[in-house]
């Protein structure tokens, strides 16, 4: 019994040495940047492409999904979005918080400008200027990886712009890495696509 209590204190003992110098060794997750907070150099080695397609991509799947260019009215629109890092190490991004905080997209149709919806516009606006960052879920930060292409849930053009009508549209988006609005935008490539009757 005697030779119980010895191990219990001894164990307790090297417990509490390991806690205490935890406590003054400066943590490795404090000296990271916070996360989205590249270089300039970082963010250029980030590739961002789009495409419009007819169904939605989930979370993180690395799969081709198939371009269409050519939609029915009232169809649903889904923008996909790849992100490549093309440096030679892994930045750390938020890859999907809020898509009205992540995104800017700017579309037209028949060469004219579109503007975003009522309901979203408000929220837009407070994130720009940094009043609103809630989450109703945790964000998925993830170590983008070199050249390992990874897919973010694609934006539905309807949440953003309400029904839209025949036409040719163009598109492109700003997007940051940070979870929340921070002003360092990358721009993807530009794509086109019609709605037609």
């Amino acid at each position: 019994m005697l030779r119980r209590y010895a191990i219990a204190a001894i164990l307790l003992t090297l417990i509490a040495f390991v806690f205490v110098s935890d406590m003054h060794r400066p943590s490795a997750f404090a000296q990271r940047p916070a996360v989205g907070q590249l270089s300039a150099e970082q963010r250029r080695a980030i590739q961002l492409v789009i495409s419009s397609n007819g169904i939605s991509s989930g979370l993180f799947s690395r799969g081709p999904i198939a371009e269409k260019v050519t939609f029915k009215l009232g169809e649903p629109i889904h923008i996909g979005i790849l992100m490549t890092n093309t440096a030679r190490e892994s930045v750390s991004v938020c890859a999907f918080s809020n898509p009205y905080y992540q995104n800017r997209l700017q579309l037209t149709r028949d060469g004219e400008a579109l503007a975003c919806s009522e309901k979203i516009v408000e929220p837009i606006r407070q994130s720009d200027s940094g009043t609103l960052c809630e989450f109703t879920r945790n964000p998925d930060v993830v170590d983008l990886k070199p050249n390992s292409p990874l897919r973010v849930p694609s934006i539905e053009l309807k949440e953003w712009y309400g029904p839209l009508s025949p036409g040719h549209y163009e598109l492109f988006l700003k997007r940051t890495f940070a979870c929340c609005a921070d002003g360092q935008w990358n721009s993807t490539n530009a794509i086109s696509f019609d709605i037609t009757r």
